[in-house]
């Protein structure tokens, strides 16, 4: 099932009280409140997951730390520090006040921030709690004006563009939310390279979400243990393999000691053409992503990986692909959602030292 656009908004408020009907009243509008009662907190999930939040809601007197009492200066003390954030990340993110009480303090704070420079951008910033919903400065106002500024930025469009891949990809979804934010800085580079000119990750990050489909295939039982090796390694060609219904044989010496493989065998020499996970498409881009990505699979984690301007076609080629096999293995994870079933379908085939005929059995 595709999931609609989820705008994510950083939410900082000490009224514990109202959080869940103001988390309900948001949903409605498809924006997902991240709360927290302070900004020491908030800003440590600012930083770590900066470019999934659309918009970011403050109220006016809050805590700045945890373990202090409200702070009247909240507003003034938090938002240099807002903007210390913004000149790191080289970006910056829509920011609203949301509060019960009076708005006329914060009229000069507006003008330091010179948030006026950004107004028709980013439209009103300030709204009260208690407002009702005709009132312009009502919180339903506040989150339709997030929801129209949000349909602009990037993270949003891409969302929207690859609705069928990302509802595949996030925090208790099929395959770890780690491959959702890669995925979304290689579109990104795609579909707004001016925003994205620094790559910061160590090995190729193809390599990396196709490292975490694996996982995936591995968590719902279509992916042998036979595929991972030593501390719980992946072995790449290996699981690739085996998705895609193709023998796989151990070896000591010349002998064939095991061999194991996905669901009924075919007729074809390699054992293709029987079940398997991943269709001969699929199977095959999964094959060519993992060649083109050798060479960069053992790179440090100082080192970092970098777009080659003469093959960023094929590079952008592949993500696309890549977008595609996580749609495949997503259907087929849809289709098949019992864990132990899928596990009947592990065959392992031991040769026997009396006999040279196949033993294929259930794992």
């Amino acid at each position: 099932m595709i999931d609609r656009v989820i705008y994510k908004v950083l939410w900082v408020d000490d009224q514990e009280e109202i959080v869940e009907s103001t988390k309900t009243d948001a949903d409605a509008f498809g924006i997902e409140l991240d709360h927290y009662t302070n900004w020491q907190e908030a800003e440590v999930a600012l930083r770590n997951n900066f470019d999934d939040y659309t918009a970011i809601i403050l109220d006016a007197y809050c805590k700045i730390e945890s373990t202090e009492d409200i702070k009247d200066v909240f507003i003034g003390a938090v938002l240099p520090k807002l903007h210390i954030v913004f000149g790191e990340k080289k970006k910056s993110i829509p920011w609203y006040i949301l509060s019960a009480g009076t708005m006329n303090d914060f009229s000069r704070t507006i003008e330091l921030a010179e948030y006026q420079k950004r107004h028709e951008e980013w439209g009103p910033m300030l709204y009260l709690k208690d407002a009702p919903d005709d009132d312009p400065k009502s919180s339903y106002v506040l989150y339709k004006n997030i929801r129209n500024v949000g349909k602009e930025k990037t993270n949003n469009i891409i969302l929207f563009r690859h609705l069928d891949v990302f509802s595949y990809l996030g925090r208790d979804k099929l395959i770890d939310e780690r491959a959702r934010k890669l995925m979304l800085k290689m579109l990104g580079a795609l579909y707004a390279p001016e925003e994205n000119l620094k790559y910061d990750y160590a090995g190729n990050p193809l390599r990396k979400v196709l490292e975490y489909v694996f996982r995936a295939a591995r968590k719902i039982g279509v992916l042998s243990d036979d595929c991972f090796g030593k501390n719980d390694h992946i072995v790449l060609q290996r699981a690739s393999m085996y998705l895609a219904g193709m023998n796989i044989e151990f070896r000591e010496g010349e002998e064939v000691t095991l061999k194991i493989r996905w669901g009924k065998p075919g007729k074809n020499k390699d054992g293709t053409g029987g079940d398997c996970v991943l269709a001969s498409d699929s199977a095959m881009m999964v094959k060519n992503i993992i060649n083109y990505s050798s060479s960069d699979s053992h790179t440090t984690e100082k080192e970092q990986y970098l777009i080659d301007e003469q093959n960023k076609e094929l590079f952008f080629g592949y993500v696309m692909q890549l977008c595609y096999i996580i749609k495949c293995f997503g259907k087929y994870a849809d289709e098949h959602p019992n864990v132990e079933e899928n596990k009947k379908m592990q065959q392992v085939y031991i040769p026997k030292e009396t006999t040279k005929s196949d033993d294929i059995k259930n794992k």
